[in-house]
């Protein structure tokens, strides 16, 4: 399984839990100002941009510890520039990372997922 191909089932596993604990998946890999959105929900009457790690190992790290820096100050950004979008609108930003199981090959099943909320908080 290619890089890309361990994202894109990262983020379709993020958009089935997601949707699962009640969020509505307003849209994915949404281009805004030359920034991308892995996901925007809305989880209640707040706007959410959910950024998504996914890896099969840990040898450069958890996926959360992938959250630099500079990728928070783009996510930042993204919020400000949505919440300007939509007159207003609360926008919060979480991370779902996804860490395969190394039994599972070269699926993601029986992966683990971890749900951090409002990450600029």
């Amino acid at each position: 399984m290619q890089a890309r191909d361990v994202g894109r089932a990262g983020e379709a596993l993020a958009r089935e839990y997601l949707a699962s604990i009640g969020y509505e998946i307003l849209g994915c890999n949404l281009r805004l100002c030359r920034r991308e959105v892995d996901i925007l929900a809305r989880d209640g009457d707040v706007l959410v941009v959910v950024e998504v790690k996914t890896r099969r190992s840990t040898a450069f790290g958890r996926p959360e510890e992938q959250i630099t820096a500079n990728k928070l100050r783009t996510l930042r950004i993204l919020a400000t520039q949505l919440s300007a979008a939509c007159r207003g609108a609360l926008v919060r930003v979480d991370v779902i990372a996804v860490m395969a199981d190394a039994a599972s090959g070269e699926s993601l099943a029986g992966a683990a997922i971890s749900h951090l909320r409002n990450v600029l908080a």
